[in-house]
C-alpha cells in the first residue's frame, strides 16, 4: 500500500463514521479507501475511547405496569418499534441492541 497521506481529526472521524454504518469489516473498509489497516486502528482507539460513554441507550417506561404488558417487551428507538415476548433470553435482547448500534 503506498504512504499514508496526512489527515485530520475531522477526516479521520468522518472515516469512523461512514465505516460504522457501512457494515464492512475494518480491513475491507480500509482496502476500498486506500487506508492501511494498522494506521486506521492507531487513529481510531482515541475515537472508541470518547464514544464509549454514548453506549448506553435511555430506557423509560411509557405506561403502566399490568399483567398485560408483562407478557411482552416493547421496545422503541426512534422509528424502531418492537415488540418481544417477556421470556425473551436477556443475553439476545443484549445481542440485539449492540447490533443496532453498530
Amino acid at each position: 500500500m503506498p504512504r499514508s497521506k496526512k489527515r485530520t481529526p475531522e477526516q479521520w472521524q468522518a472515516f469512523f463514521e461512514e465505516h460504522q454504518s457501512s457494515g464492512l469489516s475494518a480491513v475491507e473498509f480500509c482496502r476500498r479507501n486506500d487506508i492501511h489497516p494498522k494506521t486506521f486502528s492507531a487513529h481510531k482507539a482515541p475515537w472508541n475511547k470518547n464514544t464509549k460513554a454514548s453506549t448506553f441507550l435511555k430506557v423509560e417506561a411509557s405506561r403502566p405496569v399490568t399483567d398485560a404488558t408483562l407478557s411482552t417487551i416493547q421496545l422503541s428507538i426512534g422509528k424502531l418499534q418492537l415488540t418481544l415476548p417477556a421470556d425473551t433470553e436477556p443475553h439476545w435482547l443484549g445481542l440485539l441492541l449492540k447490533g443496532y448500534q453498530s
